[in-house]
């Protein structure tokens, strides 16, 4: 069936003081124990040979087609698709996600 999982119970734990770390009151996660579920799934995303991918730089454009709502181009007769350009694929967030740090510091 072609099935991937993700042990994120053990992933979770492998930081010594991962119950204080990953959860905010035993149940809930933190930002760090959110940050390594983001991460886990995101390995399994990328090294998954399913067709389609689902890894969210193979995935098509959902808003293809032009919208009387897009910026008007250079040329003030047309219409720049804002949903074509390509800088956020560009962007590292995935790395970021992994050294980032919450805004309050905790």
């Amino acid at each position: 069936m072609n099935v991937k999982a993700i042990d994120l119970w053990s992933a979770l734990q492998q930081r010594e003081d991962w119950s204080d770390v990953c959860f905010t009151d035993g149940i809930h996660l933190s930002h760090e124990g959110s940050k390594i579920v983001a991460k886990e799934i995101l390995k399994v995303l990328e090294s998954a040979n399913w067709e389609p991918s689902l890894h969210w730089k193979s995935m098509p454009n959902e808003f293809a087609e032009d919208s009387l709502y897009d910026p008007v181009a250079v040329d003030e007769k047309t219409t720049v698709n804002v949903s074509n350009w390509s800088f956020q694929k560009n962007s590292d967030w995935e790395r970021d996600l992994c050294i980032s740090k919450p805004l309050n510091g905790h």
